[in-house]
């Protein structure tokens, strides 16, 4: 299940409690969530599913669905915004950098999921030379490692910095931005403007650049430091990507099953990290200096 047996069963029973998902005749709520997510937890087709479960394709097809429209109700519960109040759970190794950006409520990223599309389509979603389709992700996170915003389906050609103008131009979007005086950290592939704080440019900033040589001027010094606390949602990313297999290579459902199954993937965690479950995943990530692969990548 990509959780432990904890996590597993509370999950069932929260939406149990919530009236999300029922028993049928023949296949109770903890084996349909069984089955869904061990398909998205190790991107397994439905024939691998039929031979576990020992139901037919029909059956699978049917409750995988079924679980996935309950989980777009979840994640509407799971992925909030911040209250932008300062959040009480960073680690204690980070407090001495949140006195450097004391109105820091978060950190934004976009992230590229792999994505199954149809040839005539398929120029704008190639992600950056690897021939490969992608769609991009636009996550906003605490320092938590929590998401408190997800906006998925964009082409994975597109801009981080487009994607974030086009998703805040939308109302309907429901973008949660930062109350005067607070702002998300981003890279510099974002606009340095009110509420998102980005690194001086053409300065070092990836924290693997400081490795051999430390910081020197104040510009780098800057850049280190945003660098370690924006490093929070790298973790996050890498955390979601180690659970969820499909992330990496998606099965070829509709392009809005696909959208839909990167959200419930970001719920599904988020719920372990609320409940406070202990979790090998999110103790492996938790360490603040831990160097991950840039996630635009």
């Amino acid at each position: 299940m990509r959780m432990s047996r904890e996590a597993y069963v509370r999950l069932c029973m929260h939406f149990r409690h919530k009236l999300w998902l029922h028993d049928s005749r023949y296949v109770s709520v903890e084996e349909k969530m069984a089955m869904f997510l061990t398909i998205i937890g190790h991107n397994e087709r439905y024939v691998v599913i039929k031979r576990r479960f020992q139901h037919s394709s029909q059956t699978i097809h049917k409750y995988f669905h079924e679980v996935l429209a309950a989980m777009m109700t979840f994640a509407r519960e799971m992925i909030v915004p911040s209250t932008f109040d300062p959040n009480p759970d960073i680690p204690g190794t980070h407090k001495s950098l949140r006195r450097i950006f004391k109105g820091a409520v978060g950190a934004l990223d976009g992230t590229l999921v792999h994505a199954i599309i149809p040839a005539s389509q398929q120029t704008v979603y190639r992600g950056r030379g690897k021939g490969k389709c992608y769609q991009n992700v636009l996550g906003i996170c605490d320092f938590n490692m929590i998401f408190t915003f997800v906006y998925a389906g964009w082409e994975g050609v597109a801009h981080d910095s487009r994607v974030l103008t086009e998703v805040m131009a939308e109302p309907s979007n429901n973008f949660p931005f930062p109350p005067p005086g607070k702002y998300y950290l981003c890279d510099a592939a974002y606009t340095n403007t009110r509420g998102f704080m980005v690194p001086y440019r053409n300065v070092r900033y990836w924290l693997g650049d400081f490795r051999r040589r430390r910081a020197m001027t104040k510009e780098e010094k800057f850049n280190h430091a945003h660098a370690k606390l924006r490093n929070v949602i790298e973790r996050a990313y890498g955390v979601l990507k180690a659970r969820f297999p499909i992330l990496d290579k998606m099965a070829p459902y509709p392009f809005n099953v696909q959208r839909n199954v990167v959200i419930a993937c970001f719920a599904v965690n988020n719920f372990i990290r609320k409940e406070k479950i202990n979790d090998e995943l999110f103790a492996q990530y938790e360490e603040p200096q831990m160097v991950t692969e840039q996630v635009g990548q």
